[in-house]
C-alpha cells in the first residue's frame, strides 16, 4: 500500500523547492543587469532626494509625465551643467598647471629656502645635506604629480565612458518618479522582514544621501568656490583647478581643505611673496574651514550619525570601488551597515541578554575557582 506523506511536510517541501527556484531566477536576473545595477541604484538615491521637487511640480502642473520631465530638466540646468562647465574649465587649467610647471626653479626655491633657515638656525640643519633634503622633495614632488595627473586621467576616461550610463540613469529616474511609491510598497511586500525595519532602513538610505550630499558636494562647493575666490585673488593661474582639488579635500576629517591651501601658501613663499601667502593662510584658517565648522551642524543637521573616520573611510574606500560614485555610494553602505546592525541588537536582544549573563556567571564561577583551594591527590592529605 502506497504511503502519501503528510500535508505540512509536502507543503513544506514544495516552499523550500519554490524558494531554491525564486532565488535561482533573481539571481540570474541580477547578474542580467549587472551592468546596470549602479544607475539603477544612483537613479533610486537622487529619486528619493529629489521626490519633494517633483511633488512640488506635480501640485503646479497636475501631470505626473510633465512634472517628472520638469524635474529631469531642473537637475539638468541647475547642477549638472554647471558641474560639467566647472569640470571643463578646471582640467583645462590642471593640464597648464602640470606642462608650464618647472621643477628646475621648484629646486632653486627649495634650495634658498633651505639655505635661508640654516644661515638664521646654523644648529637645526647642522647634519643635513642640503642636496639629499632637496632631491628628496623634488622626487616627492614627482611623484604626487603623477599621482595627480594619473588619477585625474582616470576620473576623466570614467566620465567619458559613464555618460551613457547617467542618460540611463535619468530615464529609470522618470519612471521612478511616476511608479517609484508602487515599487517600494511590492518591494517591502516581498521582503521576509518587518515592515518596521524596512521603513528604517528605506529611511535611513534617503536620510543618509540627503547628509551624504550636503556634507560633501555642498559643503564642499562652498569651500571650493571660496578658495577658487581666494587663489583668484591671489594672482593664481588655475585658482578653478586648486578650488575643485578643495572639495575633494574637505572630507577629509581635521586637516580638510588646508591640505590645498597650506601648500598653496608654501608656494608663495618659495616665490616670495609673503603678502598673499599670509592673505591664504589667514583667510584659509579663518574663513574657508569656518566654513566646514558652523555651516556643517546647521545644513547637514542629524542626516548622518556616523564618525567622521568611518564617513572618511567609507567614502575612500567608495571611490576605490565604484570610482566617482563611491562619495554618495560608500557612506550610504557604511550607514546601511550600522543600522542592520543595530537591527540584529533588537531582534535578538533577549540571545544578547543571555549571553551577557551567562559572561557573568561564567565570569564569577572562574573567579571562585581561582579562589578555590586546590585539589588533593587521593590518598595524599592537604598540608596544614
Amino acid at each position: 500500500m502506497e504511503t502519501v506523506p503528510p500535508e505540512n511536510s509536502q507543503t513544506t517541501f514544495q516552499k523550500a523547492s519554490f524558494l531554491i527556484y525564486l532565488l535561482a531566477v533573481t539571481a540570474a536576473f541580477i547578474y542580467l543587469l549587472q551592468n546596470f545595477l549602479m544607475p539603477l541604484l544612483l537613479a533610486a538615491v537622487f529619486t528619493g532626494l529629489t521626490y519633494p521637487v517633483y511633488t512640488w511640480l506635480l501640485a503646479k502642473v497636475r501631470k505626473p509625465v510633465f512634472a517628472a520631465l520638469l524635474t529631469i530638466l531642473s537637475i539638468l540646468l541647475v547642477l549638472v551643467l554647471p558641474l560639467i562647465a566647472v569640470g571643463a574649465i578646471a582640467y583645462q587649467e590642471a593640464v597648464g598647471f602640470f606642462s608650464s610647471l618647472d621643477l628646475d626653479t621648484w629646486r632653486s626655491h627649495l634650495e634658498s629656502a633651505i639655505q635661508s633657515i640654516r644661515d638664521r638656525f646654523p644648529a637645526l640643519l647642522q647634519r643635513v645635506n642640503t642636496e639629499n633634503l632637496t632631491g628628496m622633495a623634488i622626487s616627492g614632488l614627482q611623484n604626487a604629480f603623477q599621482f595627480i595627473l594619473k588619477h585625474s586621467a582616470d576620473i576623466s576616461l570614467s566620465l567619458a565612458n559613464n555618460l551613457l550610463s547617467f542618460f540611463l540613469m535619468l530615464f529609470i529616474m522618470f519612471y521612478f518618479y511616476l511608479d517609484g511609491k508602487r515599487i517600494l510598497e511590492r518591494l517591502i511586500r516581498w521582503s521576509p522582514l518587518k515592515d518596521e525595519y524596512e521603513r528604517i532602513l528605506i529611511e535611513k538610505f534617503v536620510s543618509v544621501s540627503k547628509g551624504t550630499l550636503k556634507g560633501i558636494l555642498v559643503i564642499g562647493m562652498i569651500q571650493g568656490v571660496l578658495g577658487a575666490i581666494l587663489f583668484w585673488a591671489v594672482g593664481l593661474s588655475s585658482p578653478v583647478f586648486l578650488g575643485t582639488l578643495m572639495v575633494f579635500a574637505s572630507i577629509i576629517p581635521a586637516l580638510g581643505t588646508a591640505a590645498i591651501w597650506a601648500p598653496t601658501a608654501i608656494f608663495l613663499l618659495f616665490e616670495g611673496r609673503w603678502g598673499a601667502a599670509l592673505a591664504v593662510v589667514i583667510t584659509g584658517g579663518v574663513v574657508i574651514s569656518s566654513v566646514d565648522n558652523f555651516v556643517r551642524p546647521i545644513l547637514v543637521g542629524k542626516d548622518i550619525k556616523m564618525h567622521d573616520l568611518l564617513v572618511l573611510l567609507s567614502t575612500l574606500g567608495g571611490l576605490s570601488v565604484f570610482g566617482l560614485s563611491g562619495l554618495i555610494l560608500g557612506p550610504i553602505i557604511a550607514s546601511l551597515f550600522l543600522s542592520i546592525w543595530n537591527i540584529y541588537e533588537e531582534v535578538f536582544a533577549g540571545e544578547l541578554s543571555a549571553n551577557r549573563q551567562t559572561g557573568f556567571r561564567t565570569g564569577k564561577i572562574a573567579h571562585i575557582l581561582k579562589n578555590s583551594p586546590p585539589a588533593t591527590t587521593p590518598g595524599k592529605p592537604l598540608k596544614q
